[in-house]
């Protein structure tokens, strides 16, 4: 992520960068042609991309402007890193974009102050491979206002980037740079989470990025939130952040975090999440992030029978149990030093309830314990032992197993922990059944 920040931070920057210069250019009355030829010759210069520019304009009062129309560009990341001297994990990348207009006020030039009353993209298409899996954007607006910035840095940030993609992205950004933005898109597809109707707006001050009021729908539910990037706290960036979900799909919503609970959950999702990491590679921000929150959602399925599969030998007829039918579900969650905290997850099922604890690990690790209660009056095959079974019960009438899961959350080994229902048996039954009992419950702990 950082390195896809620093792209877009480059070749946005060169880009701005650009159509400011050319703003004041326009002084002197450079014909519209020569704009266009000029702006298509540079990015390419900057970027290794293929671009074309189809049309542009010059306005000169109230302010100076310029107006470039039907852009298309294409690039490749090796060209990129190559002119940038950074490597990056963008493969393939093709942008289009309606119209990108730059408005400059007049007065403040005289005294080498840059201030843009408005810089606005329209209709902007952005497909890109980045780490192997698609970026995808459609139909993208952005506003840009109140952008103030000296005429030197403006320049500075107009010379070509060699070199500069080794630095960290704060370095990057001029200390004095203040502006405002809001924006929009159709359609964004990333880390395969295909969000539509994307809105945010906010602004950048003192290297701190701030984005407010960010809402998007996914699925047949609806994301929301806000984010703080600050970049003189870290050059690097630490990210503060807090988002709600409302009634999103569990697969959409897991996907990109846990995709193997994702595949097997059924059910609308809801909840707070609030964290904060440093930005950087994956190793980086897994190291450092810190999250807490609580999701819940109404009645779905957990298609577990591919996980608790081994305790099918003790649910006789009832292997439909497996594939737990719930009424309602709450989890308590933390990520802290790069394991997801199971601090509670409860699975009030239809016949079964479920409560868990433990840990899944961001490299797809799990170890977890389960008690599960069966149904009111089931007995489990417990072969010539079943008669004990009603000893074990609890008020309620229902039998309870501990489970273990461990190993790798997408195909976990099973273990069912037998002792507390050893221990019941034990307490009514004579010495000749507690032995034989505890015989066959130790054989079976093993299995």
């Amino acid at each position: 992520m950082k390195k896809l920040w620093r792209i877009l931070l480059i070749s946005g920057g060169v880009f701005f960068s650009l159509l400011i210069l050319i703003v004041l250019a326009a002084t002197v009355f450079l014909p519209a042609d020569q704009i266009r030829h000029r702006v298509e010759a540079e990015l390419v210069k900057a970027t290794g991309a293929e671009v074309t520019i189809e049309d542009a304009g010059i306005s000169w009062w109230p302010q100076l402007g310029v107006t470039l129309k039907d852009i298309t560009i294409q690039g490749k990341g090796s060209d990129l890193a190559r002119i940038t001297g950074s490597a990056n994990e963008v493969g393939h990348y093709a942008a289009t974009l309606q119209r990108f207009m730059v408005m400059v006020e007049v007065q403040p030039l005289l005294k080498k102050e840059v201030v843009v009353d408005a810089v606005r993209i329209l209709g902007l298409d952005l497909e890109m491979d980045l780490k192997g899996e698609p970026l995808k954007v459609t139909g993208a607006d952005l506003a840009v206002k109140d952008l103030k910035i000296s005429m030197d840095a403006a320049q500075e940030a107009g010379k070509p980037p060699a070199g500069a993609g080794k630095r960290p992205v704060g370095e990057l950004i001029p200390e004095e740079l203040v502006l405002a933005f809001e924006g929009s898109s159709h359609g964004l597809t990333v880390r395969k989470m295909p969000l539509v109707d994307v809105k945010f707006h906010g602004d950048l001050d003192a290297r701190i990025l701030t984005l407010e009021n960010i809402s998007a729908s996914l699925g047949t539910g609806l994301l929301e939130g806000n984010l703080e990037i600050d970049y003189e706290r870290n050059p690097h960036g630490f990210l503060d952040f807090e988002a709600q979900a409302t009634a999103v799909p569990a697969k959409a919503l897991l996907q990109p975090w846990a995709p193997a609970l994702g595949e097997k959950l059924e059910t609308d999702l809801g909840g707070t999440v609030r964290g904060s990491c440093l930005l950087g590679e994956q190793e980086v921000v897994h190291r450092t992030l810190s999250l807490h929150g609580e999701m819940s959602s109404a009645e779905g399925i957990l298609w577990a029978r591919e996980w608790l599969g081994e305790i099918a030998p003790y649910l006789g007829q009832r292997q439909d149990l497996m594939d737990i039918h719930f009424n309602s579900l709450s989890h308590s969650l933390r990520i802290d030093k790069g394991r997801y905290m199971v601090d509670e997850l409860i699975i009030v099922g239809a016949e079964t309830h479920w409560q868990s604890q433990g840990s899944l690990g961001l490299d797809g690790t799990i170890d977890l314990g389960v008690n599960v209660k069966l149904p009111k009056g089931f007995t489990p095959d417990l072969g010539k032992w079943s008669f004990l079974a009603d000893t074990l019960r609890d008020a309620d009438g229902r039998i309870n197993l501990d489970l273990s899961l461990s190993g790798m959350a997408a195909k976990p080994q099973v273990g069912i922990n037998l002792g507390s229902l050893q221990d019941a048996a034990k307490s009514d039954a004579g010495e000749a059944v507690k032995k034989g009992l505890g015989g066959l419950l130790d054989k079976w702990k093993n299995r």
